[in-house]
């Protein structure tokens, strides 16, 4: 709680705040989003691997998706959270476009395990990792059309960055 978030620092000047996706910042209500200073929250606290179905830790509870500070649905599909983050991102662009925003993505996937949505399974020549990577790349699609169609996209500042590392271990 001590700590500064950008949603912390940007609120106070009028931006919109939205946290959509893995947060793994603590999961007690003191260290959700919602009391971080963001506006918005819909996503998982936690590594999406720390559920009831994890190969060899078998002592998780159910893996809770939240909106806001509310619990929505337990272990939800993996083949979804990608299409699901950023239908919830898009929406909060196209509410916010006529005041600043601050929004803060985090994808679950390419994090095990891995889940892929119809459109995208089974598509791509790199098994369920590079179907994973083609919708994540669809995601980051759908959000600059977004910018670009609510006239954001000369104006907005979009950084990329991965906390997962290369997938070396797991081949294709």
């Amino acid at each position: 709680p001590n700590e500064i978030t950008m949603a912390e620092l940007l609120k106070p000047l009028g931006y919109a705040t939205a946290c959509i996706g893995k947060w793994h910042l603590g999961d007690i209500p003191e260290f959700l989003p919602l009391n971080q200073g963001f506006d918005v929250y819909f996503g998982l606290p936690y590594s999406n691997d720390m559920w009831p179905n994890h190969p060899t830790a078998k002592d998780y509870p159910d893996l809770p998706l939240m909106e806001g500070n509310d619990v929505v649905e337990l272990n939800p599909s993996m083949d979804q959270l990608t299409t699901r983050y950023t239908e919830h991102a898009v929406q909060f662009i196209r509410d916010n476009k006529d005041r600043p925003f601050f929004l803060y993505l985090a994808h679950n996937m390419p994090h095990v395990p891995l889940g892929v949505s119809d459109k995208f399974g089974g598509k791509s020549a790199q098994g369920l990792y590079g179907d994973v990577i083609m919708e994540i790349d669809w995601s980051v699609g759908e959000i600059l059309r977004t910018l670009k169609e609510s006239g954001l996209d000369d104006r907005t500042l979009v950084v990329f960055t991965s906390d997962n590392g290369p997938w070396l271990s797991y081949g294709n």
